[in-house]
């Protein structure tokens, strides 16, 4: 003979009342026990429910003890104590980043300014020396 399953023990807890399952509870004794202490379970915790909706709405909470406010305290000033030691490092970094960075500005409007200055590009500075070279030989002529 096989027992009920544990399906079969709630839906007859439940008001489900199938002829088997009624047979079967009274020739076992086992599953009779199932089933009393499923309701027995039940009972308990319908009653806790009932016996704790008629307590009064009002709940005290415990006080706060001073322990987790320090724990903040020193985790904020661990915080800005790490901001304040690493502040110059940063300021250092990025004071070298600038001067860097003016340093390649200046080479680039020498560079600039160095070859504005120039009559003509440096590849045609031959032709014009040969050109002067011209000019006043034809001066000496006239």
């Amino acid at each position: 003979m096989t027992h009920l399953s544990s399906e079969q023990v709630s839906a007859w807890t439940l008001g489900e009342r199938e002829p088997e399952v009624e047979v079967h509870l009274e020739c076992c004794v086992s599953c009779r026990k199932d089933v009393i202490r499923l309701q027995e379970g039940l009972r308990v915790f319908r009653q806790s429910v009932h016996d704790w909706a008629e307590r009064p709405v009002s709940i005290e909470l415990p006080a706060r003890r001073g322990t987790p406010s320090v724990s903040w305290a020193w985790t904020a000033a661990t915080a800005v104590a790490t901001g304040l030691a690493l502040l110059p490092l940063y300021l250092d970094v990025r004071q070298a980043h600038l001067e860097a960075r003016n340093t390649q500005d200046s080479a680039l409007l020498n560079e600039v300014q160095t070859r504005l200055s120039r009559n003509v590009p440096q590849s045609m500075q031959n032709l014009m020396a040969l050109m002067d070279e011209g000019a006043e030989g034809k001066e000496k002529q006239q």
